[in-house]
């Protein structure tokens, strides 16, 4: 993964309100959708055109269903909470993820197992799924090392690496569960930015998604006017438009505070 420098520097402006927030997998029985509103937004993109020809579908052999980007050939960005089994609250083995981009484009479609994950440091959720409140909140995102190559060679997509400044243009896609084709809100944006009360940061948007949205990336212009992952979609309040994501800032942090020790 690469980082990009941020379209601008942030103010974090608000609390982060834990209570009320559900995981944007996939929940059966759930009957106010999570991060939808009175104003559905949401259209059809096309998965072979940039910047969704990055974005695919995750899924797990306990049957759930999120999305990811490629941020390199070989390396898919997505939710940490996606990758749990739902019923024992236990991390998925690798073997048992599968990541498929374009999959619902009769024979474009090309699929990779993944061989390794990477995971926020510190993330668990309780059965059911549930949130769990003691794990850190900006560590819901994963990376799936991939056994083969997917995608297009070439430069793969960046990071950004501040936090965004709030009122940033955003767009958010992904295959979501009340939705056949691979859907995108292009008219959002960052809200403001939430601490919790060890220093957290989460990033509050206005996007339209819901479930299945889970670990998909927030796209916003970076400075030379190239699509940059801003965010990965985490948790939405039910029946509430918008929702919350893991700053990519954060991401790159833990990797590069991780980065040391493995030397």
């Amino acid at each position: 993964m690469r980082t990009a420098a941020a379209p601008g520097s942030a103010r974090i402006a608000k609390r982060w309100p834990l209570p009320g927030l559900v995981a944007l997998a996939l929940l059966a029985g759930c009957t106010a959708a999570p991060g939808l509103g009175r104003d559905d937004r949401r259209v059809a993109v096309d998965p072979t055109e940039a910047p969704w020809n990055a974005v695919g579908l995750v899924t797990t052999s306990s049957g759930a269903r999120c999305t990811g980007v490629l941020v390199s050939q070989r390396a898919v960005l997505t939710a940490a909470h996606c990758l749990f089994d739902p019923r024992s609250a236990r991390r998925i083995e690798p073997g048992r993820v599968r990541f498929r981009l374009t999959p619902l484009l009769a024979g474009t479609g090309s699929e990779a197992r993944v061989d390794h994950i990477i995971m926020g440091p510190g993330y668990s959720v309780r059965p059911g799924p549930r949130i769990d409140p003691a794990a850190p909140p900006d560590a819901d995102w994963a990376v799936l090392a991939l056994g083969s190559p997917l995608g297009a060679s070439g430069p793969p997509l960046q990071l950004a690496a501040g936090y965004i400044r709030p009122g940033t243009a955003l767009v958010f896609g992904g295959y979501q569960a009340d939705r056949r084709e691979l859907v995108a809100d292009l008219d959002c944006a960052v809200m403001a930015l939430g601490r919790d009360t060890a220093g957290r940061i989460m990033m509050r948007h206005s996007c339209v998604a819901t479930s299945g949205s889970s670990g998909g990336p927030l796209f916003a212009r970076g400075t030379s006017g190239d699509w940059v992952v801003a965010g990965v979609g985490s948790m939405a309040d039910a029946g509430v438009a918008g929702g919350w994501a893991v700053p990519t800032a954060a991401i790159a942090r833990a990797v590069l505070t991780a980065a040391p020790a493995a030397r």
